[in-house]
């Protein structure tokens, strides 16, 4: 009985997470902030194009992120 609530808590708090970093992918504002990738400050001051790149390089840290957790884990 304990392993299945143990296992439900972790898959209830996977889903949230992962749902959590969803949101936070759309803000094209607050993401690159949120990965340390740049100041809010500068990412007011870029165009599209770059705001782009920039989220583009946020994304990546982020599954570098993932991937690095996982295998540290072992969870792959």
């Amino acid at each position: 009985m304990k392993v299945n609530k143990r296992s439900d808590i972790l898959q209830e708090i996977t889903h949230s997470y992962f749902k959590f970093l969803e949101n936070a992918k759309k803000d094209k504002y607050h993401f690159p902030v949120m990965m340390g990738i740049c100041s809010f400050n500068e990412v007011k001051t870029l165009n599209y194009k770059d705001l782009m790149e920039v989220n583009k390089i946020s994304d990546l840290k982020l599954q570098m992120k993932i991937y690095e957790m996982s295998l540290s884990r072992g969870i792959l």
